[in-house]
């Protein structure tokens, strides 16, 4: 379930942050899109990741990767002031340290 949840929020993401893009060319401001792109996309393959895979180190070492690239987008929003998808950003945080959580429950059962 929680892959499955992981893989919608990036695919919405992924569409807002196209979305916000525009039809002109980006300017330097407009980096901060690239990185909310990238986290979308990195949390739909951690999303599959983590439905096919239950190597329980495969899994941490996901969620460890989840948490740092999305930490760097919503830091990025919080210092510029511009809160673009933080809600969604802090979610996706939520669900990789529950990825963690869950897999180290799982294997201390």
């Amino acid at each position: 379930m929680i892959g499955l949840l992981l893989i919608l929020a990036g695919g919405v993401v992924i569409f807002f942050s196209i979305f916000a893009m525009g039809p002109l060319p980006v300017s330097k401001g407009m980096a901060a899109i690239y990185w909310l792109i990238f986290t979308g996309g990195m949390n739909v393959v951690g999303g599959i990741g983590y439905l096919f895979l239950h190597n329980r180190a495969i899994v941490l070492t996901l969620a460890g990767v989840l948490i740092i690239v999305n930490l760097i987008p919503a830091v990025q929003q919080a210092m510029s002031g511009n809160y673009f998808l933080f809600p969604m950003i802090v979610m996706l945080i939520i669900l990789a340290v529950a990825v963690g959580a869950i897999s180290l429950w799982n294997e201390s059962k």
